[in-house]
């Protein structure tokens, strides 16, 4: 938790040795409690701290980033992380997903250039419908930017009132034998249903999951 991380910066010599100690910040988690208001004066206060004080300390060993999306433009924007393999997307909202994969150069290139293993939880569904008409597929934008994924776990979270757009197709996508480098998926779906069209799932993947809630 950020809270917790940046508490112990500066408290004294041995908690900072034991901060950025290369045992434990391979993994830099950087969610936040959700009793936080979202993009207050605090929030951006400790991030910002984070931003100056700590990842010029530690972003050469980091290899896993868990981020949400208030703590998403501290992170990849400031510094560059040449170990970073593996990354979580938590609770992200769609239409902020949305913006990160078609708008951020740098995020785009890392997701294309680095990430092996990606975890995404997506409030709402995978089809975003703009006010213009205008339809995007987060599924698809997230297979065309990740080249090297080995381990892919996508999760949609809905409230109950939302409707599942996406379709079994895109599963199916995935095992068509464009992703070489993919050997494990798990893709968490409310309902399947019968495939809409004719897909050459030559599956050369060694563990898919698709978890039938």
């Amino acid at each position: 938790m950020v809270d917790v991380f940046y508490s112990l910066v500066d408290l004294n010599k041995r908690f900072n040795q034991l901060v950025f100690d290369p045992l434990y910040i391979h993994h830099l988690d950087l969610t936040v409690k959700t009793s936080l208001v979202h993009n207050s004066p605090v929030d951006k206060q400790i991030f910002d701290q984070i931003r100056t004080k700590i990842l010029p300390q530690l972003h050469c060993k980091v290899n896993k980033i868990t981020v949400t999306s208030l703590s998403m433009e501290f992170i990849f924007n400031t510094i560059d992380y040449p170990q970073l393999h593996l990354l979580s997307l938590v609770n992200f909202q769609q239409e902020t997903l949305l913006q990160y994969l078609t708008n951020d150069v740098i995020f785009c290139r890392i997701l294309n250039d680095q990430i092996t293993h990606l975890k995404v939880k997506i409030k709402g569904g995978i089809i975003v419908k703009l006010s213009n008409g205008n339809e995007w597929n987060l599924f698809t934008l997230i297979l065309f930017f990740c080249k090297h994924l080995t381990d892919l776990t996508i999760h949609q979270l809905f409230d109950g009132r939302s409707v599942i757009d996406s379709t079994f197709d895109d599963c199916l996508y995935i095992l068509n034998g464009h992703f070489e480098c993919l050997s494990t998926l798990i893709i968490d779906v409310y309902k399947i249903s019968d495939s809409s069209s004719n897909i050459d799932n030559t599956v050369s993947i060694g563990y898919y999951f698709i978890l039938d809630n």
